[in-house]
């Protein structure tokens, strides 16, 4: 008797499924940051200062940090085709506030749900994902979601600016409302009705107790710190090493190309080697911020590490997004939520902690700052092998009993029949 899982990975690969998860990530992140290159259109139409209306991107992530867990444990109690296709529903409405508010208050509004929304699909979608393409096609799947992600952060805000910048703020936010509608549609078309088993409706306290759950979170958690230490202020980064304003936007499109590239070799690695993987690329991130420190001033160098940086971070996302899967796979959404919650949390402390490091030390301090904090993150790894292996033979047999009674009630009608 071949099991589903079996038969998902000698299926062909769901490529539709999977790409309009992708593209539903790369458009929630692409608004998510876009407010900031239209503050100077956006305040006047909301009867607010620039200031004022700079909050409108601290409400999203607020949203994201505080409604991700609650909603997480709501939706697993559906189907994930309901829940992805409703979250998405969600994050029109959120978008629909924003483009038809007058004033800032409901703007904001629409930005904690559309936040919120966004918390839950990065619960929902990789589990999802996998759920989909199975186990045989998971780093496939997972690749593709996530390095959409990646060129979402890249390239998915300074496209959502310019379209707001030529056609008014408002229509980024239409934009963002119709392609989420239409995500939504395919989403409930193409993904099949799964639903989280008994085990995986574990409450939340005890989701995280799982071995390893904490531990590969809080390390995801410090390496998006050490990240955000160090992005936030690569303008006058770039400025203090006499880099022409016009760097910063080649600079993150460099970065993102690394990125995408970053995906596909921890891809690799770890098709070898977990374990491997999680190391080598955080220690690479490691490597290039602190070369990046010295304060070399040839731009072709410093592209070449902004590439190399945006290869070891967007691996290090990747599979530490994968173990975390993995070593959570009893309570996989909730696992991922635990995860979201932590990484928004080291994001909003990692600017605030830049802001500290330029101040005191000035601006060449913040990529020693995000090296010293990446490689200090990796001592969580220590004693990880055996909970990474229990987990993988854990995850498969997990996989199998739930195919036993499908397979036991085929044999009983066999007999009988025979």
């Amino acid at each position: 008797m071949t099991s589903p899982t079996d038969r998902a990975a000698t299926e062909r690969f769901p490529w539709l499924a999977i790409l309009v998860l992708a593209s539903a990530g790369f458009l929630a992140l692409a608004v998510e940051l876009s407010p900031a290159g239209l503050l100077t259109r956006i305040a006047p139409d909301l009867n607010a200062s620039v200031a004022m209306a700079g909050s409108l991107t601290a409400l999203y992530s607020l949203g994201n940090a505080i409604l991700a867990l609650p909603l997480t444990s709501l939706a697993v109690r559906f189907s994930r085709r309901f829940s992805l296709a409703g979250t998405l529903l969600v994050f029109v409405a959120g978008n629909a506030l924003v483009v038809f508010a007058s004033d800032l208050l409901p703007a904001l509004a629409g930005r904690f749900i559309s936040g919120g929304a966004h918390g839950l699909l990065m619960s929902l979608a990789p589990a999802a994902a996998i759920g989909v393409a199975g186990l045989e096609h998971e780093r496939r799947a997972l690749s593709i979601v996530i390095g959409a992600n990646t060129v979402g952060i890249a390239l998915g805000a300074p496209l959502a600016s310019l379209v707001g910048t030529a056609l008014g703020w408002r229509a980024t936010f239409i934009s963002a409302a119709l392609l989420a509608l239409v995500c939504a549609l395919l989403l409930a078309a193409k993904i099949p009705p799964l639903r989280a088993g008994q085990t995986r409706q574990m409450p939340l306290s005890q989701a995280i107790r799982q071995p390893g759950v904490f531990r590969i979170g809080a390390g995801w958690m410090l390496m998006m710190l050490a990240y955000m230490a160090v992005l936030t202020y690569i303008d006058p980064y770039l400025a203090a090493l006499g880099a022409p304003p016009l760097l910063t936007i080649l600079s993150l499109f460099v970065f993102g190309t690394g990125g995408v590239a970053g995906v596909w070799l921890a891809g690799q690695i770890a098709a070898r080697s977990r374990l491997a993987a999680l190391l080598s690329m955080p220690l690479l991130m490691a490597a290039t911020l602190l070369l990046m420190s010295i304060g070399l001033t040839s731009i072709p160098v410093i592209l070449v590490l902004l590439f190399v940086w945006g290869i070891g971070f967007s691996g290090l996302v990747m599979v530490w997004q994968q173990t975390l899967l993995l070593v959570g796979f009893r309570s996989p959404e909730k696992s991922m939520g635990i995860g979201v919650v932590l990484t928004q949390a080291g994001m909003a402390a990692g600017s605030a902690l830049g802001g500290i490091v330029l101040d005191r030390f000035g601006v060449m301090a913040t990529p020693l700052a995000g090296a010293v904090i990446t490689v200090a993150a990796l001592a969580l790894l220590i004693g990880i092998s055996p909970i990474l292996t229990a987990a993988e033979t854990g995850r498969r047999a997990a996989a199998a009993v739930e195919t036993t009674p499908h397979t036991d009630a085929v044999t009983a009608a066999a007999s009988i029949t025979d």
